[in-house]
């Protein structure tokens, strides 16, 4: 044996993720925890993001270029998109997401150290089809889907629209009865970009079996390699812990029942706002009732309960303590690609009503840890909110099997281990553990 074999060092991987931010908002918050996940499996991870919200120093921020010339591009190019996305923002719904950006355009010598390039939720920061047409064919690349934007024609969520299937057009968002419209265009933009990547060096990671089965129905994917690896969360944190405590910590008197909701932004359609106040005000409950919410927007909960509402929370501690201190949590989301809130509730020992979609029917199992209903049906997920409620021993069994269902199934290790496969499928390297 060569004696440079002999004293060979094992391989360690680089992977390079790419985000706009890396702890704001759900789809961020959960690509930082994959790459939390890795280095915790001694692979090293690393994120470039346009902002950095944490103090992580594997979190690199991305200015580009800060000459006059290269600004004035930028300016221009961001107001041209803008200028397209505002116009397909119809009648105040929410629009379609370009995929093009104004920043990160072109693949820096950072990406081409990386073994393995895992492109997030980048809107904003960067330009997927410039920067996939300046990465080498060869380069491995992973585009970790968030919501469905990657395989439509800009819609994070099609609702009951086919049309991502076969090319988009006449897009129902944007209430267009053109063939060649907007969305289109979009698609067109990604089908070419996907096109240049070799087939054994591209895949699609969906988060969910919902996002996963539409992934393999996109027009867009052709055949192209999909996996399917949940999200994870650390369980160091999200954990059960003693709920008198959580509630003494946030003022919450022993005998109020307490009702959580949370969502990056709760004024969202398809998060179910209007579903979940009819839901509330449809319970059959005498007690007190306490609604907690979490996010950047506000909801009205019913004049007779008391409400708190802690705005944007970035402190997984803080958002853990008040998940413990919840009765149930409620996710009312019409449609979902995962449902990372639910996730983190049923983690901390906190049972889940909501509506039985998307990703949701991965975590929430019905008499295991909560109460999945019809989509949309406000009446009934007001009568699973009131059976959780009222049925404490049903609460603290479901709460006693939250934990190992969580480790077996949306564990740091559980997802670090599944990327680790994926990862060396396409870079032909078998990694030491």
């Amino acid at each position: 044996m060569a004696l440079s074999r002999l004293f060979e060092l094992p391989y360690m991987m680089k992977v390079f993720h790419l985000a706009t931010h890396d702890n704001f908002g759900g789809a961020a918050r959960a690509a930082y925890r994959q790459h939390l996940a890795l280095r915790s499996a001694g692979i090293d991870s690393r994120m470039l993001v346009r902002h950095k919200h944490t103090d992580d120093p594997q979190v690199q921020v991305f200015t580009g270029n800060r000459d006059l010339h290269s600004r004035m591009d930028r300016t221009v190019r961001r107001a041209w998109i803008n200028r397209c996305e505002k116009k397909s923002r119809v009648n105040g719904k929410i629009g379609l997401t370009d995929p093009r950006a104004d920043l990160l355009r072109f693949a820096g010598p950072e990406m081409a150290d990386a073994d393995i390039i895992n492109i997030h939720k980048t809107e904003y920061f960067a330009d997927i089809p410039s920067l996939l047409a300046s990465l080498p064919a060869s380069k491995p690349v992973v585009i970790t889907l968030h919501d469905l934007s990657p395989i439509t024609g800009g819609c994070d969520y099609p609702g009951s629209c086919e049309r991502f299937t076969n090319g988009c057009g006449e897009c129902p968002l944007l209430d267009s009865h053109q063939e060649n419209d907007y969305s289109r265009k979009i698609f067109k933009m990604r089908q070419s970009a996907y096109a240049m990547r070799l087939p054994e060096k591209f895949a699609l990671v969906a988060n969910s079996r919902w996002t996963l089965e539409n992934i393999k129905r996109s027009g867009l994917t052709g055949g192209r390699r999909a996996e399917l690896i949940h999200l994870a969360l650390d369980q160091n944190i999200y954990k059960p812990a003693n709920r008198t405590i959580a509630r003494e910590a946030l003022g919450i008197g022993a005998g109020e029942s307490v009702i959580c909701f949370a969502a990056h932004n709760l004024g969202y359609p398809h998060k179910g706002g209007v579903q979940l106040g009819e839901a509330m005000a449809g319970l059959k409950f005498n007690g007190s009732i306490h609604v907690l919410t979490m996010g950047s927007s506000h909801i009205q909960a019913p004049p007779q309960f008391k409400h708190t509402h802690f705005g944007r929370i970035e402190s997984d501690a803080l958002q853990s303590l008040i998940y413990r201190a919840a009765d149930v949590f409620v996710i009312p989301s019409l449609e979902e690609a995962f449902g990372q809130t639910a996730l983190e509730a049923v983690a901390c020992g906190t049972v889940v009503a909501g509506f039985a979609v998307g990703g949701i029917v991965d975590i929430v199992q019905n008499d295991l840890n909560g109460l999945l209903v019809g989509r949309g049906d406000s009446n009934a997920l007001g009568q699973a909110i009131t059976r959780l409620m009222k049925d404490e021993p049903l609460r603290t069994r479901w709460r006693e099997s939250g934990e190992a269902w969580v480790k077996a199934r949306f564990s740091f290790d559980r997802n670090a281990s599944a990327y680790r496969v994926l990862y060396e499928s396409m870079i032909g390297v078998k990694l030491a553990k």
